[in-house]
């Protein structure tokens, strides 16, 4: 948080960035914005871990867009963005611009799913809703050694686009700084009465059916070994600022 508002007021800049957040007895994945004055402006929890992340940290009901002085931006983190409930508070408090962080692996290699994010992802977004998407993802080896190896690879695949659906920028699996010129235009906004229904967003969903049943009984396991996990309460507590 320090960094995050150092940086802001330094280089007079919004920022935004997601992190591991201890609260009181829980952790969470945060996204905080701030300003070019060096305040927060907002502060996002993501609302359901992924599959295993529930083990260790819980998920927390809220909103997923943030009003600042340029607009409406709503925070997609991660997985969240192929629930349907991220792109419905999108549309229900109509946002001007989108930003989605992910540390989302392709695990192919290692007889998981691959990686979905990429400038689909984001030009699904744009379209649905007309307003200007900026999908981050990292890239480099997800990588941990036997006996509980993990053999994945993150494939970034970063983009930005624009509110008419126009991709400006698309970083394919290169690190690097992404830059581009979005246009926030009201007019451009689809103002549609819905963009899903259900749980998962259908067009979205990797693996299918199967994939999305596997998702939901993994995050059920996990949700209640988290909360039964004295362990956990305790590190949340050491490290935590709060009673």
């Amino acid at each position: 948080m320090q960094w995050l508002k150092s940086t802001s007021r330094r280089l007079k800049i919004w920022l935004g960035a997601s992190f591991f957040e201890a609260s009181g007895a829980d952790f969470y994945d945060t996204f905080v914005l701030t300003a070019p004055s060096g305040a927060e402006v907002g502060r996002v929890r993501k609302q359901i871990p992924a599959g295993p992340e529930a083990y260790f940290l819980r998920g927390e009901v809220g909103s997923h867009v943030i009003s600042t002085s340029i607009g409406k931006i709503g925070i997609g983190i991660c997985a969240e963005n192929y629930y349907c409930f991220a792109a419905s508070q999108f549309l229900k408090d109509s946002a001007d611009f989108i930003v989605m962080p992910h540390s989302s692996p392709d695990m192919s290699n290692g007889g998981g799913l691959p990686s979905p994010p990429g400038t689909h992802l984001a030009s699904w977004y744009a379209k649905k809703l007309g307003i200007p998407v900026a999908m981050v993802n990292k890239v480099g080896r997800s990588y941990k050694p036997p006996p509980n190896e993990i053999n994945g690879v993150f494939p970034g695949r970063s983009a930005i686009v624009d509110s008419d659906g126009t991709v400006l920028q698309s970083m394919d699996e290169k690190e690097g700084i992404g830059i581009a010129e979005i246009t926030l235009d009201p007019a451009r906004k689809t103002h549609a009465d819905q963009v899903c229904t259900g749980v998962g967003t259908a067009e979205l969903t990797v693996g299918g059916a199967a994939g999305a049943a596997a998702v939901a009984d993994e995050y059920a396991r996990a949700k209640k070994s988290y909360d039964s996990n004295p362990v956990r309460k305790a590190k949340a507590l050491s490290v935590s600022d709060k009673p």
